[in-house]
């Protein structure tokens, strides 16, 4: 029988794997005990059906740690448009508050095309970096998952002028994709529209991002993907001039088959939308990237959408294992 009291924490030092769990619940403990963690959430639908910004909180509390948390969203809109500059509500919440970290999600396929990247997507970050870092805080990427087959599309839809003030994200790919399949290429399946997203959203690192909350890529193994299809991987690579970080697909013997993640629309058809699984094993991402530690343990999630089947014990737990080998075991990746 151990006891570990706060103020013991500090002469903890990881020699073994005991006292590395120790140290870990001494963390949850210190951090419970001192001021709590706050999270400022900026995105769109992807952060607000099914409230990620309070599974967070829930799964954070759960494991003995104090987290406020706050959100700037609009539905279907890119970080662009949201950026302090241009958008009132994100100006006047980083200034409401010191955050300790802005956690940013954009347009669902923007980070698929390249032109999209350089005209909306790098320029965001950087601006949330800057103000991120004038107050001590750290910008981390939200990495989205793949529509459920990819997309069907030939082109990447954004019908939102507002959101959008540069140009629409099919005029930004190149070659142009109402004459060539190159896009098509690079979305048409689960696998590759998670690979490509990854992609982009890792390389959000060089334009000042501190580290990345690979939700998708846990996505990827709940579902049991096993490959990306080399054509696509090509594609998709040669947008960049630095190889791939992340030695994706990861492992999939922790695939949960019996676990659906998307929210099914009254008509039947699969939505991109996070189910409440869906988003709870994106609060169980977040909670590992933010705080370098594992969400085992942590309660189930909290049921804001009608018609979602709880999740069972065995369940939880196993969801938990899949975010420890995907966020904790690849800690460089991430830069967690």
């Amino acid at each position: 029988k151990a006891t570990v009291s706060v103020l013991n924490c500090t002469g903890l030092l990881p020699k073994s794997a005991m006292f590395a769990v120790l140290a870990g619940v001494c963390a949850a403990a210190a951090a419970a005990a001192g001021a709590p963690t706050s999270v400022l959430f900026v995105g769109n639908s992807f952060t607000y059906v099914n409230d990620l910004p309070r599974q967070f909180a829930h799964v954070a509390a759960s494991l003995g740690r104090r987290v406020v948390v706050n959100s700037s969203t609009i539905g279907g809109c890119t970080l662009y448009r949201q950026q302090p500059s241009l958008d009132n509500t994100t100006a006047a919440l980083l200034r409401a508050r010191r955050w300790d970290y802005v956690v940013l999600q954009d347009y669902s396929a923007l980070p698929t095309v390249p032109g999209a990247r350089e005209a909306y997507l790098r320029p965001a970050v950087e601006a949330f970096a800057r103000a991120a870092r004038a107050q001590g805080a750290e910008v981390v990427m939200y990495l989205t998952w793949g529509y459920h087959s990819g997309s069907a599309d030939a082109c990447p839809t954004s019908d939102n002028e507002f959101c959008f003030p540069k140009g629409s994200l099919a005029a930004l790919t190149d070659p142009p994709c109402g004459g060539s399949d190159a896009w098509r290429r690079t979305v048409g399946s689960f696998a590759c529209m998670g690979y490509s997203l990854a992609r982009g959203y890792l390389d959000a690192l060089r334009y000042g991002a501190d580290r990345v909350a690979p939700c998708g890529v846990v996505w990827q193994v709940v579902r049991g993907v096993k490959a990306i299809p080399d054509a696509c991987r090509r594609w998709i690579d040669m947008q960049y001039d630095a190889p791939m970080p992340a030695a994706l697909p990861y492992p999939t013997d922790a695939a949960l088959s019996d676990v659906p993640l998307y929210r099914v629309l009254p008509n039947g058809d699969i939505d991109k939308h996070p189910n409440v699984a869906g988003q709870y094993l994106n609060a169980l991402t977040m909670y590992a990237a933010l705080f370098g530690a594992s969400p085992a343990g942590a309660a189930g999630p909290l049921a804001t959408e009608a018609g979602d089947v709880p999740l069972k014990p065995a369940q939880l737990a196993k969801m938990q294992a899949v975010v420890d080998a995907v966020v904790l075991q690849h800690r460089d990746v991430w830069r967690v």
